[in-house]
């Protein structure tokens, strides 16, 4: 009962306050970026080693200490894409404008190969993928898992950023594409182990991959076929201090493998969800993936082999007509589907895809900004109630005023012999050195532009302040 008057709450919000007014939907600012930021090492499929990297987009100039985060993350068949992909980076520079922290992730990729695979004389790998060709449907469910937990760390590892980025750890949101649909699903409502699936504990191993696969370079040079347990849903990236929670997820012709998964025990994320019934990869309703691919575009001509063992899937509409059939007790969500399904008449039509990226992005965004702002973050008085620290009852300083304009005062209630402290900007470049000595500093910031920045102090303990420079 609870979710449903939360619902109706935010939908009342929606109607009385209009999209347009409300902040983080507006291209209003530059933008920077930090590129291959490392967020991990992990294990991949093959039992080699993965150097997991981000790229993070950040507004210049919103003077906002509490801006909300979106974790964006890449399709590609759990094989393949990266988070150079176009759109992605599309949107994680829409999303800076608009005044989010944006991280654009890279995740483990990476799926166990047919011990059985053959090229048609008429096929070719620009019109069939010969590293789709899996083992098996467990590895899909295996692929899936992992790709999660990585992003549940980047989830964590990117709340630990928040005085950094001048982020809001409250308001933190997640949307991918095709595979990254699911993959961003998945992270967002997996909560118990229980939701684990069967396919991710230890299995047997699997086979030796067909040798027709190696030209393509579908296979590593040290490939393990051990399948074992892949551990907890949180996997064990920036455990610790924050969770993995989220307040909405974004799907993009993506979908879950088990509706079971949309539930959650607490706190249930709202939910956008784009689709194209001409999708021939991820089924917009439901069937297998690849599945129309496979059976309506290949099988009838002889083309290319069919992409057998891939499980079925529940795209959006599929995952729409769920949450009608939940009555009440259904997430709040907004679906975009586009009914253009034709049995047989699909294959040369390009419904894997966003039909209007910067129309379904605005509105995707809109649907976030008012769950973001009826919590209470409102950019024009953020840095006033976010408790800035400008004093440290265990070291006696403190730091004045903020905002300030053209010197900020140190000021030490007892007589410190020497320390030395930095400045930073919200991107982390240290832009002054100085030491400090006595009771009082003063520090010229006049030919600082306005902003957010943090100054830290070296010395027994580090101890960390942010103040705003108007």
């Amino acid at each position: 009962m609870m979710k449903r008057i939360n619902s109706i709450l935010l939908l009342l919000f929606f109607v009385t306050n209009g999209f347009a007014q409300l902040p983080y939907t507006q291209n209003s600012f530059a933008y920077d970026s930090l590129l291959d930021v490392v967020y991990g090492v992990a294990t991949n499929y093959s039992g080699n080693k993965d150097t997991l990297k981000l790229d993070i987009y950040k507004p210049t100039g919103d003077n906002n200490c509490l801006r909300p985060i979106m974790v964006l993350v890449h399709g590609g068949d759990w094989i393949g894409g990266s988070k150079e992909e176009i759109d992605l980076v599309y949107m994680s520079k829409e999303l800076a404008k608009k005044g989010w922290v944006v991280a654009n992730i890279n995740y483990r990729l990476g799926t166990h190969k047919a011990s059985a695979y053959q090229m048609y004389a008429l096929c070719n790998n620009t019109i069939s993928q010969p590293c789709s060709y899996i083992c098996d449907s467990s590895e899909i469910f295996r692929a899936n898992f992992r790709a999660m937990q990585d992003t549940k760390g980047v989830i964590r590892f990117m709340k630990g950023r928040n005085l950094v980025d001048s982020s809001d750890i409250n308001n933190v949101y997640i949307a991918g594409e095709s595979a990254g649909g699911f993959v961003s699903l998945a992270t967002a409502f997996t909560d118990s182990i229980n939701e684990k699936p069967s396919d991710c504990f230890s299995i047997p191993d699997a086979p030796s991959p067909a040798a027709s696969l190696i030209p393509y370079g579908c296979i590593p040079v040290s490939n393990s076929l051990l399948r074992p347990d892949l551990g907890d849903i949180e996997g064990d990236l920036h455990l610790g201090l924050y969770n993995s929670q989220v307040k909405g997820v974004g799907n993009f012709y993506g979908g879950v493998l088990d509706l079971n998964m949309l539930h959650q025990n607490s706190d249930t994320p709202i939910v956008y969800l784009f689709h194209q019934g001409s999708d021939v990869i991820a089924h917009y309703n439901y069937g297998p993936l690849l599945g129309r691919i496979s059976w309506e575009c290949y099988a009838q001509t002889n083309l290319c082999q069919s992409y057998y063992f891939y499980p079925s899937g529940y795209g959006s509409e599929g995952i729409r007509q769920y949450f009608v059939s939940l009555g009440s007790a259904s997430p709040f969500y907004q679906a975009e589907i586009v009914n253009n399904y034709s049995y047989l008449n699909n294959c040369l039509s390009n419904g894997h895809a966003i039909d209007n990226i910067q129309f379904r992005l605005q509105n995707m965004t809109d649907f976030f900004a008012a769950k973001i702002s009826n919590s209470g973050n409102n950019p024009t008085d953020n840095c006033l109630s976010s408790g800035i620290i400008n004093y440290s009852e265990n070291s006696g300083i403190r730091i004045y005023p903020s905002p300030a304009e053209s010197f900020i005062t140190i000021h030490s209630r007892e007589n410190i012999a020497e320390g030395d402290f930095k400045i930073f900007d919200i991107l982390g470049h240290c832009i002054l050195k100085d030491s400090f000595s006595g009771h009082f500093k003063e520090v010229k910031i006049e030919k600082l532009t306005s902003g957010v920045y943090f100054i830290n102090f070296f010395g027994k303990n580090t101890i960390n302040f942010k103040f705003i420079k108007k």
